[in-house]
């Protein structure tokens, strides 16, 4: 322990220095900080309560038995929420074998889906949305860009682009199913884009 400092009072940063020599008290303040938060967003994915709380103990378990090689560029929280989405990756690998699991992961899809869009639209999932738009038409691949990227209106787009207004929106509405169909047809890319909605508190 930092000389005359509470463990509750210290720096995530002393913490995880800590950790990473071995100290199991400043380990579990860390899995005071964060476990609950996990638990419920991995809980929202997998749908089961035993799940998401053996897929909880599995990564501080994980966490712990490579503490010495942990690699913490900014945040607990961040190196937290990729060691949560790798495992969850993992633990929907079988979805293709188990029909249960596989329309587990098409629920939560369909319940989250806007949410899951507009997490396609954030910059640090550029690539994705340019591998999910790569087959849209050039004029809709640009409606798309102006209305949900440039922040447009769809009159403004029909203006810039000298086309209707109707024509703006049927271009959005094929433009937005497209997205959908990529995504089922890619699963660790929406459970990926899920997982973040979730997880952005951590």
């Amino acid at each position: 322990m930092t000389a005359g400092i509470p463990y509750k009072s210290q720096s995530e940063k002393s913490l995880v220095l800590q950790l990473k020599g071995g100290c199991t008290i400043a380990f579990t303040e860390l899995y005071h900080q964060y476990s609950e938060r996990l638990y419920y967003n991995i809980l929202a994915l997998v749908k089961d309560s035993f799940t998401a709380e053996e897929l909880v103990q599995d990564i501080f378990a994980r966490i712990w038995h490579k503490r010495e090689q942990l690699e913490i560029d900014h945040s607990f929280g961040g190196y937290l929420f990729t060691a949560g989405r790798n495992r969850v990756y993992d633990f929907f690998a079988t979805a293709t074998r188990d029909q249960q699991l596989y329309d587990r992961i098409r629920s939560t899809a369909s319940e989250t889906y806007s949410h899951i869009e507009e997490a396609l639209l954030y910059r640090e999932n550029a690539g994705i949305l340019q591998k999910a738009i790569a087959h849209l038409s050039p004029q809709r691949r640009r409606v798309f860009e102006l209305c949900k990227i440039e922040g447009c209106s769809y009159k403004e787009a029909s203006v810039l682009l000298s086309i209707s207004l109707a024509t703006v929106k049927d271009h959005m509405t094929q433009a937005r199913n497209a997205l959908r169909k990529y995504l089922e047809e890619h699963e660790e890319v929406l459970l990926g884009l899920a997982f973040s909605c979730f997880c952005k508190n951590l």
